[in-house]
């Protein structure tokens, strides 16, 4: 899945419900202070929520980085050689003046994605609060480089009826 975030027209109002929370502002703001064109979310472990965590970082970014595009690509599941491709095409998007926010998988059960950490300017850990194991988070930060790494996001652990429902929502074609 990749999706965009592209200007609103210039003569749109943003309504109150369309600024971000006071907590992605600081995340979008703490990301600022590295001047990233490209990022990774890195799960913690397998199952974290990264794909929500880079939207997150699009919404928080949308009122801030109006006039640039950022790019939202899941580059889950991907083989060793789809993840040498992959970063070639990012590298080409950064290259055209856009921003890109990259989702892979845990590093603890698909390696394959270590390159697109690798490449990009910065990485953002996503943790799930009471489920991720420090063991886990601990080997993802030295496989990566701990010094790579511009923040975390923690999200709490969701209900038996949450994990159904988001199921049940990621099944839909």
């Amino acid at each position: 899945m990749a999706a965009d975030s592209s200007a609103p027209p210039a003569d749109a109002t943003s309504p109150d419900s369309a600024i971000p929370s006071p907590a992605l502002q600081r995340l979008w703001f703490a990301l600022e202070r590295h001047a990233w064109r490209f990022i990774t979310v890195v799960p913690a472990h397998p199952g974290a929520p990264a794909l929500e965590a880079a939207m997150a970082v699009l919404e928080a970014g949308a009122p801030y980085a109006y006039m640039e595009k950022i790019h939202l690509e899941d580059a889950s599941g991907l083989s060793p050689t789809a993840a040498a491709q992959k970063v070639l095409e990012l590298r080409e998007r950064v290259s055209r003046g856009e921003r890109v926010v990259a989702v892979i998988d845990s590093l603890m059960t698909r390696p394959a994605s270590l390159p697109l950490a690798l490449a990009a300017d910065g990485c953002l850990l996503c943790v799930t609060l009471g489920e991720t194991d420090f063991g886990a988070a601990n080997k993802t930060l030295d496989f990566v480089g701990r010094e790579r790494f511009l923040g975390s996001v923690t999200f709490p652990r969701l209900t038996k009826k949450q994990r159904r429902a988001l199921a049940k929502k990621n099944k839909k074609p």
